[in-house]
């Protein structure tokens, strides 16, 4: 195939994501849903909590700050709440991905792929 002169490339504007980020203050154990912001910033609330992702579905993902004040880890479980994805101790986070999907069958459809360090200001 010959150069046609064409600019195969596109210089895209920037995008917005209201609601893309979300900040709470956990007291007890909190269960994602799809419809949750992708981007959390989760304070423990004064001692370690549970995170339950979602069902799985393919192509969904979150990823999830620990902003605790402490020494406060965030344990986050599949969603048949049994089987622990991640732990997230205070100033990391967790970027998790899901490849599965419910009706493959899959409870624990989630991957990690990364704990990234944070610095909050």
């Amino acid at each position: 195939m010959s150069f046609d002169g064409k600019n195969p490339f596109k210089i895209l504007r920037q995008t917005w994501n209201p609601g893309g980020y979300e900040i709470e203050t956990l007291a007890g154990t909190r269960t994602l849903k799809h419809d949750d912001a992708q981007m959390l910033g989760l304070d423990a609330g004064g001692g370690a909590r549970n995170v339950v992702l979602p069902a799985p579905r393919k192509g969904a993902w979150f990823w999830i700050f620990n902003r605790s004040d402490a020494a406060e880890n965030l344990t986050i479980q599949q969603a048949d709440a049994s089987t622990t994805a991640a732990t997230v101790n205070q100033n990391e986070s967790a970027i998790l991905f899901c490849d599965a999907d419910a009706a493959d069958a899959s409870a624990s459809g989630w991957t990690l792929m990364a704990i990234v360090a944070i610095a909050l200001s």
